[in-house]
């Protein structure tokens, strides 16, 4: 994948000055300019616009965000190569490898409704208690499952859902008559 190889160069890089946190930091920041400014992320994506018009903007939307020259010399790579459309992607890359290196995993939650603050601390507890290692919640909500909650920490399921349990008892009566 493009932008795993991108990661691990510029994570790299990060790491041998000691930077992880702040370059991660600085790729949620330009990461999240990009996904709030269509009209800058159709000028650079568009084969239609000169390169050169390109880079000025890009140049200004860098020094408004004070971004240091590492993700910059990556941004500009990205625009040259025509694979600016890669960075929300490299950005996830860089934070998979920075969490794993802090010894943090991600664990993607399904509820059938909006978790408070407190119940995505207490699921956060329980898994890192079950994994044996740091838990950061990624909570997303998922009517059709009832009630309850799913987790996915790397591959690994855990369902505790309403859906699942009904699922499970039908099961067991089909098999029981």
């Amino acid at each position: 994948m493009v932008a795993k190889r991108y990661a691990k160069a510029l994570y790299d890089l990060a790491k041998e000055e000691g930077l992880e946190s702040k370059i991660g930091q600085e790729l949620e920041q330009i990461t999240l300019i990009i996904e709030k400014s269509a009209e800058f992320s159709a000028v650079v994506e568009s084969p239609l616009y000169d390169i050169n018009l390109k880079k000025q903007i890009l140049a200004d939307i860098i020094a408004r965000a004070s971004i240091s020259a590492y993700v910059a010399n990556l941004l500009n790579l990205l625009l040259e190569k025509d694979r600016f459309m890669h960075v929300a992607d490299i950005r996830t890359a860089y934070m998979e490898m920075l969490d794993a290196a802090s010894g943090k995993i991600k664990a993607v939650v399904t509820s059938a409704v909006d978790l408070s603050e407190a119940q995505q601390q207490r699921i956060a507890e329980a898994l890192s208690r079950a994994v044996n290692k740091e838990v950061a919640v990624d909570v997303s909500v998922d009517p059709a499952i009832i009630g309850g909650v799913i987790a996915d920490i790397q591959g690994m399921i855990y369902d505790g859902s309403v859906r699942t349990q009904i699922a499970k008892l039908k099961q067991g009566l089909k098999g029981e008559i």
